[in-house]
């Protein structure tokens, strides 16, 4: 059995994960925890006509990340066992950065009939209004049911676990499974329960301790 290496986080227990995920040494002070910094502007090279403006990986202005951002990203990545993570401000910033990002007009979505009132909105009212983007509202406890929402334009399947306010829990697996053979995403707001998920294909995981 190897030895626990910081450097290497998948030696590391969830534990030390939370301490040790995502840190590195601060190339200025030398300390060997990611400091905090206040600045929310960076320095720009010489010519910057060569950046990428949407660029999240190395720091401009913090509309679009920052130091803080990247560092708890990739803390909450590390402990998470997740190729990668987002921060946002709120919950609901969260999602809808995966709504607008994944989905178009002309897709089809299976949500949770017990979901976030944000999310019920955007799915019954503005995403179908504005965006002819539908919506199928399905018992994620029914895995029959969801099978029979599945269209061929469907790339999106949306549940909480545990909901809110019913506390029904979602089977994360089955559901991974079955929007896997759609060809669609798991997206699941885990507001609630943020777990270690032994789940991640096809899958987007979304935690806020709160919306």
């Amino acid at each position: 059995m190897s030895r626990p290496d910081k450097h290497d986080l998948s030696t590391l227990s969830f534990n030390t994960l939370s301490v040790h995920g995502g840190n590195e040494i601060d190339k200025t002070s030398g300390a060997i925890r990611t400091p905090i910094v206040m600045a929310n502007s960076y320095e720009l090279p010489y010519d910057p006509s060569t950046m990428d403006w949407s660029d999240t990986e190395s720091p401009s202005y913090t509309r679009n990340s920052g130091h803080n951002q990247i560092g708890l990203q990739r803390k909450l990545a590390a402990m998470e066992g997740g190729e990668d993570a987002a921060v946002f401000a709120t919950g609901v910033a969260a999602l809808h950065a995966v709504f607008f990002t994944f989905l178009k007009s002309g897709d089809h979505v299976i949500v949770g009939d017990v979901t976030y009132e944000a999310v019920w909105r955007l799915f019954s009212e503005l995403l179908p209004q504005r965006y002819n983007i539908e919506a199928t509202f399905v018992d994620m406890g029914d895995m029959d049911a969801v099978r029979a929402a599945v269209r061929p334009n469907t790339k999106l399947i949306h549940t909480e676990t545990i909901a809110n306010p019913t506390t029904k829990v979602a089977d994360i697996a089955t559901l991974a499974s079955i929007a896997k053979q759609a060809g669609a995403l798991l997206s699941v707001d885990s507001t609630f329960t943020p777990p270690r998920s032994s789940v991640r294909s096809h899958l987007v995981q979304i935690s806020s301790s709160t919306r």
